[in-house]
């Protein structure tokens, strides 16, 4: 019977979400673009959540430090490299895997939509705190898996520790055997050490 603990874990679930988040993502912003004039904005909750349809052509932000094309690409082969070492992670069952899964999502969500359209449609605007800005940047759901795949690098990072590996055995633990000898009709056991420390047959006494 094979131990769980020792079959190769699966792939396809993981990659099966990233295809649903993907398409979560992709719907919603096909949604905002088909439903909203560009630069429309509507209340969610109040002041503090709204509806705001933009076309971002750079990176977070809004920061338009290299051209679309060169995004493109740089997004290509970061998702790439992030489907190489998602599937690694996953084999090894390193907890990585979660913060890497939640990268895999968003570079692909926004290298859809610069393939597409040359620009990434974000629509989430939230309020934040005055005392650095007055409003988040406007986001989309790609972004948020960046944001929280970030945060949960960081809780792993800081407060989460490996356990001692269970294959390890403290080194004042000693087993103990039994061997049986015979004299006349009865029996007589003997308790020996390991191996190293046990005498021959002939020292047993009789």
């Amino acid at each position: 019977m094979t131990d769980p603990q020792h079959e190769r874990p699966q792939l396809w679930p993981w990659f099966l979400g990233v295809a649903l988040l993907v398409a979560f993502d992709q719907a919603t912003k096909a949604w905002v673009r088909a439903e909203f004039q560009l630069g429309e904005s509507i209340p969610v909750i109040g002041d503090l959540l709204r509806l705001t349809y933009v076309q971002n052509p750079g990176v977070a932000f809004g920061l338009e430090i290299l051209p679309p094309i060169i995004l493109l690409l740089f997004g290509s082969l970061a998702a790439l490299a992030l489907v190489w070492y998602l599937s690694r992670l996953i084999q090894s069952r390193d907890a990585l895997r979660w913060p890497v899964f939640l990268f895999l999502c968003g570079a692909i969500g926004n290298s859809i939509d610069r393939a597409a359209m040359g620009s990434v449609t974000d629509f989430m605007d939230a309020d934040f705190p005055n005392f650095i800005m007055d409003r988040w940047p406007v986001f989309n759901l790609a972004d948020s898996c960046v944001t929280v795949g970030i945060a949960v690098l960081l809780w792993q990072t800081l407060f989460v520790k490996h356990s001692p590996s269970l294959s390890s055995t403290p080194s004042g633990d000693r087993h103990t055997s039994s061997l049986s000898t015979s004299s006349g009709g009865g029996s007589e056991t003997v308790a020996a050490g390991p191996l190293s420390d046990a005498g021959t047959a002939g020292d047993l006494p009789k």
